[in-house]
């Protein structure tokens, strides 16, 4: 089962992202931001290995990130977080060495446990929020998107349809 390291905001801004994903899911959503997919940074996905020694790694903290854009992108039937294809909309972070040095050392400890990394990794590593996948994108009024810096905290879930983390737990300790 694949599971993920994650960056959790507070409870008022998720619930402020998730009124903005609906509104720009229109009326086709395939899946927008909810309480069955909590708004998230992803810090790594992986499949294998020992998930607890990846969790046990990880410590307590919480960083700022900063958005800088909404972003659409095409998916293509067959894509591996959503297999029937549709239209990405997230909020697209500026990669601060805080993010990086967290993503490489969630690639470490992933290697360590034995498992397998998923998505875009290393180089390729593009922090977002994803706010959903829909057929019928529209765009919002802008003003909506958040632009100042966002404080998030580290947790851990089990991966679940979509990309999204259902049963997600902040890391304590």
């Amino acid at each position: 089962m694949p599971h993920g390291l994650v960056l959790l905001p507070d409870h008022p801004t998720h619930d402020r992202l998730t009124v903005l994903a609906t509104t720009i899911a229109g009326p086709a959503p395939i899946n927008t931001l909810g309480p069955h997919a909590p708004a998230h940074v992803s810090i790594l996905h992986f499949t294998g290995g020992d998930p607890d020694r990846i969790r046990t790694r990880a410590a307590t903290r919480t960083i700022k990130v900063k958005p800088i854009g909404l972003l659409y992108a095409h998916l293509a039937p067959g894509d591996y977080y959503v297999p029937q294809g549709g239209v990405y909309f997230g909020l697209e972070l500026v990669r601060r060495p805080a993010l990086d040095d967290l993503h490489q050392a969630a690639l470490e400890w992933v290697k360590e446990a034995g498992a397998e990394p998923l998505g875009a990794v290393g180089d390729d590593y593009r922090p977002h929020i994803t706010l959903g996948v829909t057929n019928q994108p529209a765009l919002p009024d802008l003003a909506e998107v958040p632009t100042g810096e966002i404080e998030v905290t580290l947790a851990f879930g089990e991966l679940g349809p979509y990309g999204t983390f259902p049963g997600l737990a902040p890391i304590v300790g």
